[in-house]
């Protein structure tokens, strides 16, 4: 059974509300979060499965810290209100503020009395005058407004890229260069990711998420050229996938300055001079980074028009190159100077479109609100003229 360790991240989801989280080193230390309004004591989760756990309130000084405990049941509020009467349309609720009977204090006081957050929505409910007039419709929505607030269960998460994609959009796009899980579902299809391959990835500001999804594809048979121009690479993702040693290994870091310097000498090398590559330290270690030697590339970063031509050299005949901006300009640019140079076929430039669909009885329908863009995809083939 996969349980949760020390040290490791974990998603923790409320409806939705979604965070991630780091838990302590040492076994036995509190590590208290804010999971909406709640203090909650996360270390309570370490040795246990992850699931569902419900909330429990525990005495901490004067504030008041919730524990988690792991639950097999979870009642939906709905569910326990299902008998109640309901109207035929809202036309007589008027939005006045005093169909509420319960102000702010009196909840403070129902929460620091210790009731759940299922039995504070029913004294919500039992106070409303107008909660048994609204439709079903009506109610429902009502219930689930509610429950983001004041609901007892939390789900603990393993981190995988689909997850891990969804928090950093839904939190800042551009940190992740807008960069949304169905866009990054296409990169790895185009880059033709897949086990004993050799791949460059260049990720130039999505916090190691496009590194951590090919490692993650990969499972730890293959080699990823996390390569970088200065500093060290992005790799806040990579962490949060807790990858296991035997995962990891594919990774090989490289600086594209260091690298620079290596193949030049590569190339200006003549008579009995040794050619310069990357050192190979062992019979296990990967082969060494030069020309024409990776099955695919992937290349994420806002202007990627100067370094997308040197870095596609790396790429064997064939090879699959993928190319992704927020911006479709610089796109436009690449694209033109590879049909110059007849440097790939299958060129392509596209832009995914994405929308959410509510699918409800009754009321299914497009979300209202949706994402502008996920960002554009330059992709192709390479081949030797």
């Amino acid at each position: 059974m996969d349980l949760v360790q020390n040290d490791e991240f974990v998603i923790v989801q409320r409806k939705s509300q979604v965070s991630l989280h780091q838990l302590p080193k040492k076994q036995g230390k509190k590590w208290t979060v804010k999971i909406g309004r709640d203090k909650v004591d996360i270390s309570s989760v370490v040795g246990k499965p992850h699931g569902t756990f419900k909330l429990v309130r525990e005495k901490d000084g004067k504030n008041s810290v919730f524990t988690l405990e792991p639950s097999d049941e979870v009642v939906e509020m709905k569910d326990k209100m299902k008998d109640l009467n309901s109207g035929e349309n809202n036309k007589e609720i008027w939005d006045d503020g005093t169909s509420q009977q319960l102000k702010k204090e009196d909840i403070e006081e129902l929460r620091g009395q210790g009731l759940t957050g299922s039995e504070i929505v029913t004294q919500l409910v039992e106070n409303s005058k107008t909660f048994q007039i609204k439709t079903e419709f009506s109610q429902e929505k009502y219930l689930n407004k509610k429950e983001e607030k004041y609901s007892e269960w939390v789900d603990i998460l393993k981190p995988n890229i689909r997850h891990l994609a969804k928090h950093f959009h839904s939190q800042d796009p551009m940190q992740i260069l807008n960069l949304r899980p169905d866009t990054l579902a296409m990169i790895m299809s185009l880059a033709n990711i897949k086990s004993n391959g050799k791949f460059g990835v260049f990720d130039g500001g999505c916090q190691g998420l496009v590194t951590a999804a090919i490692l993650d594809r990969i499972q730890g048979h293959g080699t990823v050229w996390n390569l970088f121009l200065k500093g060290t690479p992005q790799k806040r993702v990579i962490q949060a996938m807790n990858f296991t040693p035997e995962q990891l290994k594919p990774l090989k870091n490289c600086s594209l300055y260091k690298l620079k310097e290596t193949l030049a000498k590569e190339e200006n090398a003549d008579g009995d001079e040794v050619p310069a590559k990357m050192i190979k330290l062992d019979e296990d270690a990967a082969p060494p980074l030069e020309f024409g030697s990776l099955d695919g590339m992937v290349i994420v970063c806002r202007r990627p028009t100067t370094i997308a031509k040197e870095l596609v050299k790396l790429l064997a005949p064939s090879g699959n190159f993928v190319i992704f901006s927020p911006y479709s300009e610089p796109l436009s640019e690449t694209y033109i100077q590879f049909r110059e140079c007849n440097l790939a076929v299958n060129l392509q430039l596209t832009e995914t479109w994405f929308r959410t669909h509510q699918v409800l009885p009754l009321r299914t329908h497009p979300e209202v609100n949706m994402s502008g863009s996920g960002g554009y995809i330059l992709s192709g083939i390479k081949v030797v003229s």
